[in-house]
């Protein structure tokens, strides 16, 4: 347990990967029946309870719970009594990159659809379980933008830079509307905004391409939250309780070297570029000054 009060009730958090995205093959994924943690739920808390872990992320999966605005939630009934036995708080994720069939990111009726199922996911959940309550409305906004917007790995199937940059806005524009209806629900939710943690350098021969690095590193990390915070397109309604909780995701590949045509290229563990963990947090307190945890995290490896 941890020592000191503070928003969870134990120093260390879990997570069940969730997402929903539709592959560069147009087929659709669903990472909890593939891990089969639908079907090993309860054995899946329990061990987090043997372990001291009291605190889950969970995915609600937006494209199989979203009807055309009428919803069935039935499929997470199953994690509600898992982590209700096992004494557990869950963080949902309620987009894991994948959104319904049919609807375009870069529209009004997006938000509006994503909107509604906030409202109705907050309704239901806070009436299966107590409180606190805890929501992520878009997991990775940087780069669901970056991997559907410039890479066409994912849906919308995107393949330009500035492709990247209007549908991280569109993003940023539901989530901040998603968080309020959240919030008409359940006015003391607090809301998880992840994305990676980002240090890009430029090639050591490559001098002139230091200052794109330093603009991927100071500033595209952190565009998202800017938004999210109200830094920036302060007229789509953000504020710091709108970012609220900032969750940096600290990859062994998030420290990269810049290539002038993306993806670009991880550090090798022991390069001297490297930063450590510490120095990159404290960027992100001085940015925000909000609470912080480490949302996802990685080892090295296979």
């Amino acid at each position: 347990m941890a020592k000191r009060p503070g928003i969870f009730p134990t120093f260390f958090l879990s997570g069940f990967e969730c997402s929903t995205f539709r592959w560069k093959d147009k087929r659709r994924r669903s990472l909890v029946q593939e891990t089969k943690h639908d079907r090993h739920a309860h054995e899946d808390y329990q061990l987090l309870r043997r372990l001291g872990i009291a605190v889950a992320r969970e995915g609600v999966p937006w494209p199989f719970v979203d009807r055309g605005g009428q919803y069935d939630f039935s499929s997470i009934d199953p994690m509600i009594d898992a982590m209700d036995e096992a004494q557990a708080i869950p963080i949902w994720s309620l987009c894991q990159y994948g959104f319904p069939d049919g609807l375009d990111p870069f529209t009004d009726e997006f938000t509006d659809r994503f909107t509604r199922y906030c409202r109705a996911t907050a309704a239901y959940v806070t009436g299966r379980i107590h409180g606190p309550y805890f929501f992520t409305p878009f997991n990775e906004i940087s780069f669901f933008a970056f991997a559907g917007g410039e890479m066409g790995w994912i849906a919308p199937y995107k393949n330009t830079r500035e492709d990247r940059f209007k549908l991280r806005e569109a993003l940023c524009k539901a989530a901040i509307a998603g968080i309020k209806a959240i919030r008409e629900v359940e006015p003391e939710a607090r809301i998880i905004n992840n994305d990676p943690l980002v240090q890009v350098v430029a090639p050591r021969d490559r001098t002139d391409l230091e200052k794109a690095a330093e603009e991927e590193t100071y500033v595209d990390t952190f565009r998202a939250w800017d938004i999210l915070y109200g830094k920036d397109h302060p007229e789509l309604g953000g504020a710091p309780d709108i970012l609220d909780i900032v969750g940096p995701n600290n990859y062994s590949f998030g420290q990269m070297e810049y290539r002038e045509h993306a993806p670009y290229v991880a550090l090798p563990p022991g390069d001297d570029r490297i930063k450590p963990l510490g120095e990159l947090l404290r960027l992100v307190w001085k940015r925000y000054g909000r609470p912080m945890i480490i949302a996802e995290t990685s080892g090295l490896g296979k």
